[in-house]
């Protein structure tokens, strides 16, 4: 699992320096139209960086339980996957049965998104038997929140990433894009790397 907090970090890390950029431009260059949309873009890679975590972990973990390594959750336990997979593991030498195992894992996964909140407590049940996850990966954070007002502010940052991507950030009501700025977008970093970080010590 250290890989994928590895590439969490790294793609964490990318994002980031996109400030590096909008800075630059909104000091030293005069262009004729607003650079803020790279503060948009910051959003949606912290997010994607933070969903593909959460396949990551979802995804090695699995494989860590179908080869024993960890204990198998009731969610593990009692999922259903194509009789052709079945039959490629019964019958598998080279590659061997975890190879098609985990391509199965991949296909079944890549279908959803990790962001809104429920979604990832979900998600993680396959690898994690945990009742009171939010209240756990709080704590993990460090966070001096009620369990629900981080869970509120993961949704609230999907939500407006969503609002970027499907609907150019404009407002329905005045069909103008909503205002952003620089220490809102590092709030927002901080944030999703904090519950990313959180996430991983306590399911690795």
């Amino acid at each position: 699992m250290l890989n994928s907090k590895n590439t969490f970090e790294q793609n964490i890390k990318e994002a980031r320096a996109i400030s590096d950029i909008y800075n630059y431009l909104s000091s030293e260059v005069k262009v004729p139209f607003s650079v803020d949309d790279l503060l948009r873009s910051q959003i949606v890679y912290a997010v994607s960086a933070f969903d593909k975590l959460i396949h990551d972990l979802i995804r090695v973990g699995l494989v860590q339980s179908y080869e024993g390594l960890r204990t198998q959750t009731p969610k593990y336990i009692n999922e259903v996957f194509p009789m052709s997979v079945i039959q490629q593991m019964s019958t598998a030498s080279i590659p061997p049965a975890v190879h098609y195992f985990e391509q199965a894992v991949f296909q079944k996964l890549k279908v959803f998104s990790y962001q809104d909140p429920s979604k990832v407590s979900d998600g993680l049940s396959y690898i994690w038997d945990e009742k009171q996850k939010w209240q756990k990966i709080t704590t993990q954070m460090g966070s001096t929140k009620d369990h629900k007002e981080v869970k509120t502010q993961l949704k609230l940052i999907a939500d407006r990433r969503n609002m970027i991507v499907h609907e150019a950030d404009l407002s329905p009501a005045s069909m103008q894009k909503q205002d952003i700025t620089s220490s809102e977008v590092i709030e927002i970093i901080d944030f999703i790397e904090s519950c990313g970080n959180a996430i991983y010590q306590l399911v690795k």
